[in-house]
């Protein structure tokens, strides 16, 4: 089951007013993210779901290993150069200003940004995103159009213990049904488990629901140190969280902060 999250307050979650209580992760530990909503929603918001619903703005897959947020808005107005000037200037200012909270929570000068225009999968189940050793570790994610991204609260969760079985298993056979996908056959088993996995992940407790960011809302949250990956560390630092399993076409902007100011 999924839960929109509007409106509702969920341990370890804050829903902010401002992308300024982003800097509410750095004063409290028992936060792993903050949810901020746009308010109102901008006209160009929907023109953009169209261009990207209908194919007709296409991003792919981009990694920017280290940029400012004039570097990115640079990088945007021309990946963005074949779009409708009504949406192109307004979605690279918005992308640019999430860049800049991040550089601004996190202490840094740069961020490492993914982002694209992608239908979702079964590649990205419920992770944790990590950073090189002493990096900052507040980043962000905004998913701009369609199925928006799914997580679950820290007190759903039994242990890091259980979660970090449950994503071994999880990427054994995400790795085998992509295996089976190329040879081109008859679907094996991997790819049922998978679904079973995604629909009643072993590392929530009974009654626990899986909850949905609303729309037009960005996720500031807690990435964890790779050191401390696989290890059985407090629930509250990490942002435990999923891509929607099917949908259409979405542009994602994912932020990681990289070390370093000055």
């Amino acid at each position: 089951m999924v839960s929109s999250s509007r409106n509702t307050a969920v341990a370890g979650v804050l829903h902010g007013v401002t992308a300024a209580d982003a800097a509410r992760l750095a004063a409290d530990p028992a936060l792993s993210a903050v949810i901020v909503p746009d308010g109102r929603r901008e006209p160009w918001l929907q023109e953009l779901a169209e261009l990207v619903s209908g194919e007709r703005l296409v991003i792919p897959r981009t990694t920017l290993p280290s940029v400012t947020p004039d570097e990115f808005t640079g990088w945007a107005h021309t990946a963005l150069a074949g779009s409708p000037a009504s949406v192109a200037a307004p979605l690279a200012d918005a992308m640019a200003g999430i860049l800049a909270r991040v550089v601004d929570t996190a202490g840094t000068d740069k961020v490492m940004v993914r982002v694209f225009t992608e239908a979702p999968t079964r590649r990205c189940g419920f992770h944790v995103d990590t950073v090189p050793p002493q990096s900052p570790t507040v980043g962000a994610v905004r998913v701009y159009n369609g199925p928006t991204t799914e997580y679950v609260a820290c007190e759903d969760v039994l242990g890091m213990g259980e979660f970090y079985t449950y994503l071994a298993r999880r990427e054994r056979l995400s790795r085998q049904a992509e295996r089976e996908r190329r040879a081109d056959g008859p679907d094996g088993t991997a790819l049922a488990e998978l679904c079973a996995m995604d629909g009643n992940p072993s590392f929530l407790r009974p009654g626990a629901v899986v909850r949905r960011v609303p729309a037009d809302a960005t996720v500031f949250f807690r990435h964890l140190d790779v050191r401390r990956h696989w290890s059985v560390h407090p629930v509250t630092d990490v942002w435990i969280h999923r891509s929607p399993m099917r949908g259409m076409a979405r542009l994602v902007l994912n932020v990681s902060p990289v070390p370093g100011r000055g």
